[in-house]
């Protein structure tokens, strides 16, 4: 059940012009790295895709990790990590995400359309958080003896008073199951991170969508599920067992008909925008009608209030990528999606409430679109 990477083409050449000097003089004065390290695009290429049956004896697929001391920290926790779940699980249904076992250790799941978490074994369990199905969300909930953080897509949603030192066992730990909880998630897990330390919604977010593949303060072990196992610094290796399937981006959307909320540019990439203001209110952004075919602008509000320009670069040539470029005129949240059409392959941004959006400079945005 392996989907091989579609290779792509090349970039079309109405895109190798960049309108921008600066740009090729910070290629040129290596300042690229720097501008990359602001962006912040999942790392998303291959992940594994579990069925979910809801048999705690059938159908169930998941990766174990055998017990090592590196797994039980004394003090804090944080598991993080993308997940896309198929459709919401029936009210009451609860898949295992992460786990060591949850009757006596940590685990990490969805219940209904709810994140769980317990830290302390079976009694422990706090709810708070909504993972929505048909999209890839990061999850991420820290604990540290004294309080229990909930975060969706690098938002605090909710927190619980802790009651005491997080919990030890000598079970294995399991991504998509648990010893004790073996029902498997209905859908796609990538890059589930676990940490030795209650990190703050600011690390969250700096990492957020960011591949991690070296050694990090705190971080005991990194799962990419990009095909393999492996833990991404070497230690702590899983060996798939049951019913699970490694999957790619398909290329199942188009931008032959786009409607009021859909960007093409250059000319297979879709981008879309939305929002939620701090009384609740929600949307979605529609675009301003201008002609161009590497940059576009959305409004949020009305259609006299332009909110959010973003463009795309055919970078092939410079550093055999697409770049992605923002700039907005916002304080309020929003969730950017970028999309190439052939691939299937998408790169997602945050803006976050309080202090006037920053710019995205993503200048390593898609580099298998230019195979």
């Amino acid at each position: 059940m392996t989907t091989k990477m579609w290779r792509g083409r090349r970039c079309s050449s109405a895109l190798r012009t960049l309108p921008a000097c600066m740009l090729l003089l910070a290629l040129a004065a290596g300042l690229v790295p720097l501008l990359a390290r602001r962006a912040a695009a999942q790392p998303f290429g291959s992940y594994v895709v579990f069925g979910g049956s809801g048999s705690a004896t059938a159908g169930n697929g998941y990766l174990e990790v055998p017990d090592s001391p590196a797994l039980d920290s004394p003090s804090a926790i944080t598991l993080e990590g993308w997940v896309r779940l198929a459709t919401p699980f029936s009210a009451g249904g609860c898949r295992s995400l992460i786990g060591k076992d949850a009757s006596r250790a940590y685990w990490l799941g969805v219940c209904g359309s709810t994140l769980r978490a317990s830290f302390r074994g079976g009694g422990s369990e706090h709810d708070g958080g909504t993972v929505p199905a048909g999209r890839w969300t990061h999850v991420a909930v820290t604990y540290d003896g004294v309080t229990q953080n909930h975060y969706v897509d690098g938002e605090l949603v909710q927190s619980f008073p802790g009651s005491g030192p997080p919990g030890a066992s000598s079970a294995p730990l399991e991504i998509g199951g648990d010893v004790s909880w073996p029902e498997s998630p209905g859908g796609a897990l990538a890059e589930l991170r676990l940490w030795t330390v209650a990190r703050t919604v600011d690390q969250i977010r700096a990492t957020i969508n960011v591949p991690l593949r070296s050694a990090q303060p705190g971080l005991a072990a990194v799962w990419s599920l990009a095909g393999t196992g492996d833990d991404a610094l070497g230690v702590l290796n899983g060996t798939f067992f049951g019913t699970w399937a490694t999957a790619t981006p398909a290329p199942v959307l188009t931008c032959a008909s786009p409607g009021p909320g859909d960007l093409c540019l250059a000319p297979a990439f879709l981008v879309t925008v939305s929002w939620r203001t701090g009384d609740g209110a929600t949307g979605t952004g529609t675009v301003v009608p201008v002609a161009s075919s590497g940059s576009g602008i959305f409004w949020f509000f009305g259609f006299e209030n332009w909110e959010l320009m973003v463009k795309v670069i055919n970078a092939c040539a410079l550093n055999h990528s697409i770049w992605v470029f923002s700039a907005a005129t916002t304080n309020v949240f929003y969730r950017l999606e970028v999309v190439d059409v052939r691939s299937g392959v998408a790169k997602i941004y945050f803006n976050y409430p309080g202090p006037p959006a920053p710019a995205v400079t993503d200048t390593v945005a898609f580099p298998g679109s230019c195979n």
